[in-house]
């Protein structure tokens, strides 16, 4: 892989989670010794499989860049990713004109990343132009298909309040599942490998704070003590942060929910 990249932090950054996928780098600090290496690695019958281009460089700019790649009968079919600060109206448009196979925005974690090369390498072949259609991936798109990995478990003794909650996350594109208190939830986390728990504070039987507790006890049976766990209450009452954090919750959001703090929150547990 080449990065091509004339900020030396974000190179290394790059190298650093290519290094971890165990894929071989090499380095640009500019546009045209990027092209340079592209021409050098094409003579010596060694081309690379996929270029990272910065979109902002100071001699040629990333989609310059990518436009001259593309249009040089050597290098025409070298697979390009696009990294760019924000995702603007038309990026997909433009990189799917270009060839790009793929662009991210940044900040760019280590898993969307690997993501993305996984969808971009997925066919091992000599990418032919004239047949395959650029992958147009986003942080978003990413995202998207990393949830129908997660799993949540939803803790919440009110049917309305379930049914909403379930109704909220499965739109969003997650899979959850619900219980009626704190001893239901320990149960389930006994028996499912769940990622993430959203837990009610005030239950019968077994409330919130008992069952985070529990959870995080090693004797517990729980398949995974350190779950994250993101409380919900309806109280907001000075402290009542301190106290769940204090029984081993990760986080706190209040009810009503809002639906971008909660989204805020799972995002922050279950997405890198």
């Amino acid at each position: 892989v080449l990065i091509i990249d004339d900020h030396e932090t974000n190179r290394n950054i790059l190298s650093t989670y290519l290094e971890f996928m165990d894929c071989p780098t090499s380095e640009a600090a500019a546009s045209q010794e990027g092209l340079k290496q592209l021409h050098q690695a094409f003579k010596e019958n060694n081309p690379f499989d996929l270029v990272l281009v910065e979109q902002r460089m100071p001699d040629l700019d990333g989609e310059t860049l990518s436009r001259a790649i593309k249009s040089h009968p050597d290098l025409k079919t070298t697979r390009l990713i696009l990294l760019t600060a924000a995702g603007l109206r038309g990026d997909a448009q433009r990189a799917q004109e270009i060839g790009l196979s793929a662009y991210l925005t940044k900040p760019i974690r280590r898993s969307s990343l690997l993501d993305c090369l996984l969808m971009t390498l997925r066919d091992r072949g000599p990418q032919r132009p004239d047949s395959q259609k650029p992958i147009r991936v986003t942080r978003l798109a990413l995202s998207e298909r990393m949830k129908h990995n997660i799993r949540i478990l939803l803790a919440e003794d009110n049917t309305i309040n379930q049914k909403l909650a379930l109704r909220l996350l499965g739109k969003h594109g997650y899979y959850a599942d619900a219980v009626a208190n704190g001893r239901e939830a320990v149960e389930a986390l006994c028996k499912i490998p769940y990622h993430l728990v959203l837990m009610d504070v005030q239950m019968p039987e077994m409330d919130g704070l008992e069952a985070s507790r529990l959870i995080r006890d090693p004797a517990s049976g729980v398949l995974n003590p350190r779950i994250p766990i993101v409380a919900m209450t309806a109280l907001a009452m000075k402290g009542d942060r301190e106290l769940c954090l204090a029984a081993g919750m990760n986080d706190y959001i209040t009810k009503p929910i809002n639906p971008e703090e909660l989204f805020n929150a799972i995002e922050k547990f279950t997405l890198e």
